[in-house]
This record gives C-alpha cells, structure tokens and sequence, in this order.
C-alpha cells in the first residue's frame, strides 16, 4: 500500500522565485517541497504521492489539462497559484484550491490546511 508522504509537497512549474518562496513557507510548516518541471508524468507524481500538488499558474494548469485528469484517480489535493481574476478559471481547470497573489504565508497556511486537513 503506497501511503500519501504527509510532509511532501509536489510544486510543478519553472518559477525560480516563485519556487524559493514557496520553498521556504513549506520549510518554515515543516514540509518538504519538491520541484518538477511542467513535464510531470503520473508516475513521477505517484512515486512521490505528495499530500498537495502545486502548480505555479493557471496556464500551466490549463496546459496540463491530461495530467489533471490522470491526477484525478489518485485523489490528491491541486492547489494552484492564480490571482482572485483567474480563480473560477483555475477551478475549470482541475484545481480544488487557489493560492491567491499575493502569496503570503497565512494564505499559504490555510491553503494547506484546507487541503491537507489530517497534518
């Protein structure tokens, strides 16, 4: 039985800001953030089975549509960043909740606390 790694956070997309940001809000909640490119595969995803899945814009959730679909089956929770313009958008597109800019780190905690109830 493959468990959900509880501390793990899957963050897909090429945003070095971004990412340092959001590596050091998981950092400072005792999670650890691990960086993959928008070419994710279901199986790179599965071997890690994070506890939330981030990806760093709505386009690229749009673009991903195949792998959100696939992502589906697994249950795990996507989180997306986006602003509150592009927040039913980024829902269309798969999301189950939006990190809102500006990203801070109490909306970065109630986001994972939000999705990721049992942490």
């Amino acid at each position: 039985m493959n468990l959900k790694a509880p501390n793990t956070i899957l963050l897909i997309g090429n945003d070095a800001t971004l990412s340092y940001l959001l590596g050091r809000f998981a950092e400072r909640s005792g999670y650890k953030l691990i960086v993959n490119s928008e070419n994710s595969s279901i199986r790179v995803i599965s071997d890690v089975n994070p506890a939330v899945i981030i990806f760093l814009s709505t386009e690229l959730l749009e673009k991903s549509q195949a792998l959100v679909v696939e992502l589906a089956s697994l249950e795990m929770p996507i989180v997306v960043c986006s602003s509150i313009a592009d927040e039913a958008k980024a829902r269309e597109f798969g999301a189950d909740y939006c990190l809102l800019h500006p990203i801070t780190y109490d909306g970065f905690q109630t986001v994972l606390a939000t999705a990721n109830p049992l942490k």
